[in-house]
């Protein structure tokens, strides 16, 4: 029985990894940055970041299918090229996420479906197949990123409003958050890159370069606080410098390559939290 049962979970575990839901924790708290902001929640809420997750798990599936043979050097254990997982059923795994993503967000939004599609376009096409391949250009890669975070947002936004200024500020602060941060990601896969900003530019150089992108998010706090004159702005920024501190001091005092597993982590927490704040802060003043 015990063997039956273990036997099952190494079939199915795979299926699981490939998602990547770690990452998922950047969509989640984009949509409650989104909620904080309007003020506004429901359940649509929840489907919303169902859709999203599966959206940005599907990308990383789409990705790992086109990079099987680097990932043999860089993440030989990862579903596909340890061979757990075959590319036909990557294939049809990734048609099934689609369907149901995209099946909620028409549900939902048509901006929110034309949203996700265009995150497709972007964030899968042209980020990863071979014919683009704009993930092999460092800086327009996470531009890609940033971008389909940004648009997660506005559609978000078209669950309880129209697309106004509000909500394409909202985006900006999204695309810049995203964009400062997610260098910092290229640190851990050195090795089995192709043409990552810490091989164009040297490991030193690209770790002061990443350090020196975190002042842009401060920016937009301060930008975001003219606007909205509230404290939870403040509180969201230095919950923000206090996580992304500790990335600055593995890439400029420590080893972001040794440690790129542990920067990656942090990277994450410094790109959630602040928007997670941000929602419990303004969800405990509506209660007041």
């Amino acid at each position: 029985m015990g063997g039956s049962i273990e036997a099952h979970w190494e079939r199915i575990k795979p299926f699981l990894e490939i998602l990547k839901l770690k990452g998922s924790l950047v969509d989640v708290s984009t949509i409650l940055a989104v909620s904080a902001f309007l003020g506004r929640r429901d359940w649509r809420l929840i489907w919303a970041m169902l859709s999203c997750i599966l959206i940005h798990s599907g990308g990383d599936i789409y990705n790992d299918i086109y990079d099987r043979e680097i990932d043999q050097v860089c993440k030989p254990l990862a579903p596909i090229p340890s061979g757990r997982m075959t590319v036909k059923a990557a294939w049809a795994y990734l048609a099934l996420l689609l369907l149901l993503a995209l099946s909620i967000s028409l549900y939902l939004s048509k901006i929110l479906f034309l949203c996700l599609v265009a995150g497709i376009l972007t964030g899968y096409v042209f980020y990863s197949h071979p014919m683009f391949r704009f993930k092999d250009m460092p800086i327009v890669s996470i531009a890609i990123i940033a971008f389909s975070f940004s648009l997660e947002s506005i559609g978000v936004w078209s669950l309880y409003s129209g697309i106004t200024r509000e909500a394409l500020i909202v985006a900006a602060y999204i695309f810049l958050l995203v964009f400062s941060l997610v260098f910092m990601k290229d640190f851990r896969d050195v090795e089995g890159d192709i043409n990552s900003l810490p091989l164009m530019w040297g490991v030193k150089k690209a770790a002061i370069f990443s350090s020196m992108l975190c002042i842009l998010p401060l920016m937009i706090f301060v930008f975001l606080s003219t606007i909205y004159q509230q404290a939870i702005i403040w509180i969201a920024a230095l919950t923000f410098i206090s996580l992304v501190s500790s990335c600055i001091k593995i890439l400029v005092f420590g080893d972001p390559v040794a440690q790129g597993r542990e920067l990656k982590n942090r990277m994450i927490l410094s790109l959630s939290m602040p928007n997670i704040v941000l929602f419990a802060l303004s969800e405990a003043r509506s209660w007041l």
